[in-house]
């Protein structure tokens, strides 16, 4: 398998993770209702932001590979890098129509539309099967919470929750959150510290960008 090869297909799993995982996603970090226009953001995407994103991705994969003892590197995500990644190069579930993030000083909000038709569910547990009974078509989940991320590990903790219009109870955001996180390609479950892809150690979220360390 050539170099090209080789980073085609750790970008698909690990580019996604970083998506996901270190940006925080998925987010159905249903929140408050955002101080901001998910349009405005939508505007801001662009093949030239998003092949941004994939360069530096790309490096964090080089660096990783060929890192020495005791080197160390920042890489700085800005908020349009990422939008652009995740509506343009991320293939999602199907459940999992769309997401924008927006990024505050440690702090991320995030708005994702969710097929619930497409999302479906397997568990024996009584809140996933209430979950698919109640809901169906697609629906807008906000968000807004903390990335808490250290020794090469992530996880996402939620604020506040709210489903269309409405609030759910928490424990049923926490079914939402896992089921969607849990069709992905890898699965993986958001609000469980999960390791970081890169050998990443942390990332801080900032007004409008995020510093990925190394």
């Amino acid at each position: 398998m050539n170099d090209s090869s080789r980073f085609a297909r750790r970008s698909k799993i690990q580019g996604f993770k970083i998506g996901l995982l270190c940006l925080g996603l998925l987010l159905l970090w249903i929140g408050a209702a955002p101080p901001w226009d998910s349009k405005i953001l939508a505007s801001a995407i662009s093949k030239a932001a998003a092949d941004q994103c994939n360069a530096k991705l790309k490096s964090l994969d080089d660096f990783s590979v060929k890192r020495k003892a005791g080197q160390k590197q920042t890489t700085r995500f800005t908020e349009d890098e990422v939008n652009s990644y995740l509506a343009l190069d991320v293939k999602y579930h199907p459940c999992l129509k769309s997401l924008l993030m927006t990024f505050e000083e440690n702090k991320m909000r995030a708005v994702a539309a969710i097929d619930f038709d497409r999302l479906g569910t397997t568990s024996s547990k009584f809140l996933p099967k209430l979950m698919s009974f109640m809901f169906s078509g697609t629906h807008t989940l906000t968000a807004s919470g903390q990335l808490l991320s250290k020794n090469g590990y992530a996880s996402f903790h939620l604020d506040q929750a709210r489903f269309d219009d409405s609030t759910l109870p928490r424990s049923l955001v926490e079914e939402i959150i896992s089921a969607v996180g849990k069709k992905q390609n890898p699965p993986f479950d958001p609000l469980q510290p999960s390791p970081l892809p890169y050998k990443i150690e942390r990332v801080d979220v900032h007004p409008r960008y995020i510093i990925v360390y190394q």
